[in-house]
């Protein structure tokens, strides 16, 4: 099953800002957001862990 993260959520748990969110969605350097509805953007929770992991990974 698959869970979703708010922006606000995924800021909380990554330690990055919305704005530094948002920079590196459009760089493709995060995965993207799935849009749930017209005003509501939703992050897919395994895909943001698998982010991290990398970044663990990388350091």
């Amino acid at each position: 099953m698959t869970t979703f993260l708010t922006p606000k959520r995924v800021c909380e748990r990554t330690s990055l800002s919305r704005a530094s969110l948002d920079r590196l969605v459009s760089t493709g350097a995060f995965p993207k957001p799935i849009r749930l509805t017209e005003r509501r953007l939703a992050y897919e929770e395994a895909k943001v862990a698998a982010w991290m992991a990398g970044k663990l990974a990388e350091a």
